[in-house]
């Protein structure tokens, strides 16, 4: 469920159940062309997909952070993780395309989900059924 699909009356009632929150990270510079970015907010949308849909009923996805330019990203997600934890969600997983990534794990990020965009042109039904296992493992630790 997208943040802007939740009405303001229901969320107290839907809270509980909505307790992760989904924030994917496009990590632009701001020098990519328009057809480097459109396909990179295509693929991120494929992949945010394989959260969003099969876990509508828990899962509720925040804005894209966009443009990552600063030297500490590590430092800017945690913020960020903190902060939504905050909020009132319970698990936090950060999705990027952006391969440098791994390097971001906060302490606060409950799941790291980081997909190689050209990986994901040749083995994205694999890498569905892996995403869905790290999430299904995030709830359930012991099965």
């Amino acid at each position: 469920m997208k943040f802007n699909e939740i009405v303001a009356q229901d969320w107290p009632e839907l809270k509980p159940y909505l307790d992760t929150c989904l924030l994917p990270v496009t990590g632009l510079r701001g020098s990519e062309d328009p057809m480097i970015v459109t396909s990179v907010l295509e693929q991120l949308r494929d992949v945010m997909e394989v959260i969003e849909i099969p876990y509508k009923g828990r899962v509720v996805t925040y804005p894209a952070l966009h443009y990552i330019t600063g030297a500490d990203v590590s430092e800017l997600v945690e913020d960020i993780v903190q902060r939504l934890k905050k909020s009132g969600f319970r698990y936090i997983i950060v999705l990027t395309l952006h391969t440098e990534a791994i390097a971001w794990k906060s302490p606060g990020t409950d799941l790291l989900i980081v997909v190689d965009k050209d990986q994901w042109i040749v083995q994205s039904d694999a890498i569905k059924t892996g995403i869905s296992k790290q999430v299904q493992q995030l709830w359930y630790p012991s099965e």
